[in-house]
């Protein structure tokens, strides 16, 4: 198993990486020379869109095989769903485009991608061309949506206003040494935890902690940018003030090594928090005193990761404790969330007879908070995971059929076609097998960055004797995390397995051309 432990020093080398504001002097190989974009020369005075996606991706791929990027799909849909309202008001705003690929001067809305961390610090950071990762911890922390979304907001406020590509301009070849520095620790973690902890540990003194903050222009262009899409998007705009009350608050209990993460790295002033409740003032009263409502689905997927945050018998026990004292008068909704929590640390403790008791709790609650419509797609999905630690396959796989049928645009829609899939995988039934590889194809064809999914495919074609098919998803699954080596060597063998018709073979040579296309430009684009 990762040690965890190393994540938020991973994040925030990653950070000054594509801030560009620190130096340190790492030799670097030439293999991690060879995922990297060509940044430019010296006399670039900023990053180019193209260069900035290349480079985000690059780096998301070292954190993919480092392990950093958490499998949640249920997560990950409701944090892409919420964070599309945000990203719809930058598009009305000018600031992005909506059209895939971006254009010349924006980026393109549909390139943002939202990806879970599974570490209970609380943090968030984005990756240059839009790439946003979110730790667990600031979910679990964040009090209401709108707080949780202020810090997204704030996030894309960075990648919007160009900060990386400015600051580029500013640091340049020092800029190239950071970035390989942060890309040799991702990889170096996916290798061995010592050889990680030791590129880590040149991030672990004062000055280079003082360097990983952005600049104080750069974070008020953030605020302000993330405060407009907040309150555009429908969110409380008092959610950003009181996330930055608590945060500056809580900073001034800890030593500087101690707080928050995201407080770190987003150093705050009260001249920052006063902008912000400056900026609130400036709204209609009837604005400011609007009931602005959480989602069930925050509240819902709060607790899950709050129950699952420690998954030692004593942190689940603790936490099963805690929700049972947070129930003595409790209104219907938070009773029917915390129950819905207590269930998943049963699940994690392997007692599913007391986990199926919180649920029927959750959903008579539910009912009770008028609920009911809501909730339905999250508690099926609970039920699935309860079946299947009872080895009832069969109750996974129409489970699954129920949420494509009646919650087809759940966030836990995506979770529960894979662990139905998995449940036909189980069975080894040839119609388990074929209603998998269904489910799993709309899976990729909807979400085709799910390497599970692409995983899973695999193994059914293969179960199946679909040789060429089998190939041509673990060739997916390699190229999502950039190997593209890997890639095409799988889909060369796709192309050589002898079970595919004519249009299979046209498509793996059209899929052969773009991934080999690939493998040259990051052979052809190595650090300057």
């Amino acid at each position: 198993m990762r040690q965890r432990i190393h994540m938020p020093m991973i994040t925030r080398i990653c950070l000054a990486a594509w801030l560009g504001l620190a130096q340190i002097a790492v030799p670097v190989s030439g293999h991690a020379q060879a995922g990297l974009p060509a940044l430019g020369e010296a006399s670039v005075d900023e990053l180019s869109l193209v260069a900035e996606r290349r480079l985000g991706q690059a780096v998301f791929h070292e954190l993919v095989r480092a392990g950093a990027v958490f499998d949640d799909p249920e997560l990950q849909d409701y944090l892409q769903a919420q964070a599309w309202r945000l990203l719809r008001v930058a598009v009305s705003q000018g600031s992005l485009t909506d059209r895939l690929g971006g254009s010349a001067a924006a980026l393109s809305a549909q390139e943002f991608y939202f990806f879970p961390v599974r570490d209970n610090s609380i943090n968030a950071f984005a990756l240059p061309g839009g790439w946003v990762g979110v730790h667990t911890g600031l979910v679990t922390a964040a009090q209401t949506e709108s707080e949780l979304m202020s810090v997204l907001a704030h996030e894309i406020g960075h990648v919007t206003q160009r900060h990386i590509a400015r600051m580029f301009g500013e640091q340049r070849q020092a800029s190239a040494w950071m970035i390989a520095a942060a890309v040799l620790a991702a990889a170096a973690a996916s290798q061995s935890a010592d050889a990680a902890a030791g590129v880590l540990s040149l991030g672990q003194t004062v000055a280079v902690r003082q360097q990983l903050a952005f600049s104080q222009n750069a974070e008020r262009e953030a605020d302000r940018v993330g405060f407009s899409m907040l309150t555009g998007a429908g969110f409380d705009g008092r959610g950003m003030v009181g996330l930055f009350e608590k945060l500056m608050q809580a900073g001034r209990f800890y030593e500087s090594s101690q707080a928050p993460t995201w407080l770190r790295t987003h150093p705050l002033t009260s001249e920052r928090v006063a902008d912000m409740r400056g900026r609130l003032g400036l709204m209609g009263p009837s604005q400011q005193q609007a009931s602005v409502k959480d989602s069930v689905e925050f509240a819902w997927i709060r607790a899950r990761l709050m129950a699952q945050a420690d998954q030692s018998v004593d942190g689940l026990n603790r936490m099963l404790g805690l929700m049972r004292e947070g129930l003595k008068g409790a209104a219907p909704a938070k009773a029917a969330a915390l129950h819905y929590g207590m269930a998943w640390a049963h699940l994690a403790r392997r007692d599913p007879l007391s986990a199926a008791d919180a649920a029927s709790q959750a959903r008579q609650q539910a009912l009770a908070a008028g609920q009911s419509q809501w909730v339905e797609a999250l508690l099926t999905h609970l039920e699935q995971a309860t079946a299947w630690a009872q080895q009832d396959y069969r109750r996974v796989m129409s489970l699954g059929q129920d949420l494509l049928d009646r919650h087809a645009r759940s966030v836990s829609l995506r979770a529960g076609l894979r662990l139905a899939a998995r449940a036909g995988l189980e069975s080894r039934q040839p119609d388990d097998l074929n209603q998998s590889l269904q489910r799993l194809q709309l899976v990729v064809d909807r979400w085709p960055s799910d390497a599970e999914a692409w995983r899973l495919l695999a193994s059914t074609n293969g179960q199946l004797n679909r040789r060429a098919a089998a190939h041509a998803a673990s060739a997916e699954r390699y190229a999502l995390s950039g190997g593209w080596q890997a890639a095409i060597e799988q889909m060369e063998m796709a192309r050589r397995a002898g079970d595919a018709d004519f249009v299979m073979l046209s498509k793996i040579d059209a899929r052969l051309s773009v991934l080999r296309r690939r493998l040259q430009e990051a052979k052809a684009n190595p650090l300057p």
